[in-house]
């Protein structure tokens, strides 16, 4: 819990120093506007004042704008009956794309230029603003040179609309006089018309070119199927479906139906259905016979129904049963020796006999019958089975006649129809519509569209104020001239300590930096720094008069002070004195002499001069030596202060050499002097080099910048 709570305080805290930041940045880039406030009115005022100007120096355009509608179809277009495929929002928008293409191509500028024969009118070109060739060029005529700047401005000057996803163009056209703007985008309008009816008729007639040869082609190959089927007809003996089905309607006397297959009579399929109903028949009555002739093998003769269906069998039994019943009636009275016994039993075994031959003879006939049943329907098998080849091969030539007819009925149909559709596109050629109709008709404009005063002048004050700000981003960023104590502190943040006015190549009156003086004092815990380095990040900004009058400064408060010219490429402190000096640091620094032998009395109360003496050939390998921590070390106690007058620091390492030896650094910086981010670059080298800087003296002031002001920033 406790975790969770310091770390919402830490991210509150987080967010209390993003809004800080923010507001700071804020503050400080609102400060850095105003304090350039003034170049950017004056930039806004400049682009305003241009806007202006250009508006009055801009010739007047007029824009006529005539309008067209584009439609999928155009009304009257062959085929337009039929069934139309639906057309696509992409469809749609390609079609438009495309018809926007045709308004900016060269041939329809060239038609438009035809049209009004711009070409060698003077009027076209003052309406257009332009100067009309006086010459050729080149292999080029006169007049072809002429005909090329039209077209250029025709296509530079026209300007085509598509609003939103609408079927509708517009079509304007920009020119200094409002009757020549209508009247070429009238002719734009006009000229795509014309192009779109002319594309639409060569594609009829292209289209009809075609139907002609395809047309052409189904009539060959109609004739060649057609051919081909009687040739195979002829050669096979076979009837066309269609003969075969013209005859059943003949026979019929109606229309047969659309699925009956009528089978010729005669034909092998006739034969065969009729010596399948044979055979049918020829097993029924093979069976009934067989039955008959098994039944008849297996009983008796004399249980026959056959036998005893039959009269004389009938009667010859009836004869036999008499027989019998005699012979046993005289077997009664007789015996069977008696010849009339003998008679009887004779006449009765002639009588079985006879019954007997009969019986057999029935079984015979039954027999004879399952054999010739038997035998017929042998034969009719037999000549079944030669028929079902036959017709195995006639359905193969009929399969092959009707594939053959249904190929001429095909190419009969397709050459129908494009017959039909052939003629459809010769009835219409010539009556059909395009598909760009004419909607509205550019108007002479009363009113100019361009220069647009308001669009003009306000593009001036956001580009001035977009420029100024612009402006003073960059001075912000790339100068770093210095004016105030603010701007000092927002370059290299260092306190202003004082300014002083320009003075030429005399030393300031000590009056004046009596408060830098005071602020020396307050340097440091223990007051005045006991050595003092001034220096300038480039030359001529007045660090040598400011050690002068420094030195004069800090003399009137009763301080004994050293002055040392430490600048041993350029010294001026002896001049400045007014003092002569032939030897100095360099001697002391080389070994030559002693610093208490050679420091002078500058003629001024409290104030000493070490000047440079001999300028060496190189300060900086003397400056880095020893001698220059025990010159130090022998005047430190002796002064209260020890004022050291150093090279620039740009360009140069001694004055960082020196930075690192003394307790402080002062430095000089010249009044909206722009070091071009020099200043910043020598404040990083001397923290670097270890200096402490303890402030800036602004010299050469001009008027009030050394004032303190609240509106301006210091």
């Amino acid at each position: 819990m406790v975790s969770r709570i310091i770390e919402l305080e830490q991210r509150q805290a987080g967010e209390e120093d993003r809004t800080t930041r923010f507001v700071e940045s804020a503050r400080g880039t609102w400060t850095v506007v105003r304090r350039h406030r003034v170049i950017l009115f004056v930039t806004m005022a400049l682009c305003v004042l241009a806007g202006v100007i250009y508006i009055l120096l801009s010739t007047p355009d007029y824009r006529a704008t005539a309008s067209v509608e584009v439609e999928d179809v155009p009304a009257g277009a062959a085929g337009a009956g039929a069934m139309q495929k639906p057309v696509s929002a992409a469809d749609t928008e390609s079609m438009m794309q495309t018809e926007l293409e045709v308004l900016r191509s060269r041939a329809l500028a060239e038609d438009v230029a035809r049209d009004l024969a711009l070409v060698g009118s003077p009027v076209f070109f003052q309406g257009m603003d332009a100067r009309r060739p006086a010459q050729g060029q080149g292999s080029l005529t006169q007049r072809q040179v002429e005909h090329e700047q039209v077209i250029k401005l025709l296509r530079d000057n026209l300007q085509v609309e598509l609003p939103g996803k609408s079927r509708v163009l517009r079509i304007s056209f920009v020119s200094a006089d409002p009757a020549l703007s209508a009247r070429v985008a009238n002719s734009y309008a006009d000229s795509l018309i014309r192009a779109d009816l002319k594309r639409g008729f060569e594609s009829g007639v292209q289209a009809r070119r075609f139907l002609l040869g395809e047309l052409d082609g189904a009539r060959k190959d109609l004739e060649r199927a057609e051919r081909d089927l009687a040739v195979y007809a002829s050669r096979t003996g076979a009837v066309p479906a269609e003969a075969v089905t013209d005859e059943n309607k003949k026979s019929d006397g109606k229309d047969a139906k659309p699925d009956a297959a009528p089978v010729p009579e005669g034909s092998t399929a006739a034969r065969l259905a009729q010596l399948n109903a044979f055979r049918a028949q020829a097993v029924a009555d093979r069976i009934a016979a067989q039955k008959r002739w098994e039944s008849a093998k297996a009983a008796s003769a004399e249980t026959l129904p056959e036998v005893l269906g039959n009269g004389a069998m009938q009667q010859l039994m009836a004869e036999r049963a008499q027989a019998r019943a005699a012979l046993v009636e005289e077997r009664q009275f007789r015996k069977d020796a008696h010849p009339e016994m003998r008679e009887a039993r004779a006449r009765l075994a002639a009588l079985d006999d006879q019954a007997e031959s009969m019986a057999n003879t029935i079984r015979a006939s039954l027999r004879q019958e399952y054999e010739v049943a038997a035998h017929g329907e042998k034969q009719i098998a037999s000549e079944i089975a030669a028929l079902e080849g036959d017709a195995r091969v006639e359905r193969g030539r009929d399969m092959q006649m009707s594939m053959m007819s249904r190929s001429v009925e095909t190419y009969r149909l397709l050459h129908d129809s494009l017959l039909q559709r052939y003629r459809d596109m010769a009835s219409q050629a010539g009556f059909q519509a395009g598909r760009i109709q004419p909607l509205d008709r550019a108007a002479v404009p009363t009113t100019p569209f361009a220069p647009h005063a308001g669009q003009i002048m306000l593009v001036a004050l956001l580009g001035g104020m977009l420029l100024g700000l612009l402006l003073i981003a960059a001075r912000h960023m790339f100068d770093d001239a210095v004016t105030s104590a603010d701007t000092l502190a927002e370059r290299v943040d260092l306190p202003l300590l004082g300014a002083v006015p320009t003075t030429g190549d005399q030393p300031s009156a000590p009056d004046i930096f009596a408060p830098i003086a005071a602020s020396l004092q307050l340097a440091s815990v223990a007051g005045l720094p006991r050595s003092i380095l001034v220096t300038s990040a480039q030359e001529e900004e007045g660090k040598s008069l400011t050690v002068n009058a420094l030195a004069r400064a800090l003399a009137r408060l009763d301080k004994k002070v050293l002055v040392i010219d430490a600048d041993m490429r350029r010294p001026v402190q002896h001049s400045l004195f007014r003092v002569t000096a032939t030897r100095g640091i360099s001697e002391v620094l080389t070994g030559q002499g002693k610093v208490e032998d050679l420091i002078l009395d500058s003629g001024v109360a409290g104030v000493s001069l070490l000047p440079c003496g001999a300028v060496p050939p190189n300060p900086a390998e003397l400056l880095s030596t020893p001698a220059l921590d025990a010159l130090l070390g022998a005047v430190r106690d002796r002064y209260d202060t020890v004022l050291i007058d150093a090279p620039p620091i740009l360009g140069m390492s001694d004055a960082q050499l020196l930075a690192a030896k003394v307790q402080v650094t002062l430095l000089v910086v010249e009044w909206g002097r722009n070091h071009h981010g020099g200043l910043r670059v020598a404040v990083e080298r001397l923290r670097r080099a270890g200096g402490s800087i303890v402030g800036a003296v602004l010299t050469k002031a001009h008027g009030r910048a050394y004032d303190y002001d609240y509106h301006r920033g210091g």
